[in-house]
C-alpha cells in the first residue's frame, strides 16, 4: 500500500518538476525539497531552458530502509524507472538527452511522516539519483 502511494507521488513530482509547476505538489514535499526544486527551475529559466520528461514505467520500487525516530518515521525508497529526459533551449532544440533513448534511472527518495501530527500524510524530504 505504501509503495503504491509512493509510486504515484514519484510520477506526480516528476511531471510537476519537469513542467515547472510546483503548486500541485507543494503539500507532498518538504520546504527543503521545494526550495531545491525552485532553485533548479530558476536556473533553468535564467538559461532559457525547458525540460521534458516522458515517464515510461517502473522497473522496480523497493523500500530500502525504515527509521523510527522520536517524532517521525522515515522510509527510504529506491525507484528504478525508464524515462526519456530532454532539455531544450529557447529555440526548442534538444541540448541534453535524446528523444529516441530510454534511460534507466535510479532514484532514492526519503519520505517522512510525523507520528503525532494531525496531518499524517507522508512528505518527500530527500531525493537523489544514483548511478
Amino acid at each position: 500500500m505504501f509503495l503504491q502511494g509512493a509510486r504515484k507521488v514519484f510520477e506526480l513530482v516528476l511531471q510537476a518538476f519537469s513542467k515547472g509547476e510546483l503548486a500541485p505538489i507543494k503539500d507532498l514535499v518538504s520546504k527543503k525539497v521545494l526550495d531545491a526544486f525552485k532553485a533548479t527551475l530558476a536556473e533553468r529559466q535564467e538559461n532559457n531552458m525547458t525540460s521534458e520528461v516522458d515517464f515510461i514505467c517502473f522497473d522496480k520500487s523497493e523500500v530500502k530502509d525504515v527509521k523510527f525516530l522520536k517524532n517521525s518515521i522515515k522510509v527510504v525508497v529506491e525507484f528504478v524507472s525508464e524515462q526519456v529526459n530532454l532539455l531544450r533551449n529557447a529555440q526548442g532544440e534538444v541540448v541534453e538527452g535524446d528523444e529516441n533513448f530510454v534511460q534507466k534511472i535510479t532514484d532514492v527518495w526519503t519520505f517522512e511522516r510525523m507520528i503525532n501530527a494531525k496531518n499524517n500524510n507522508w512528505v518527500l524530504v530527500s531525493t537523489k539519483k544514483t548511478a
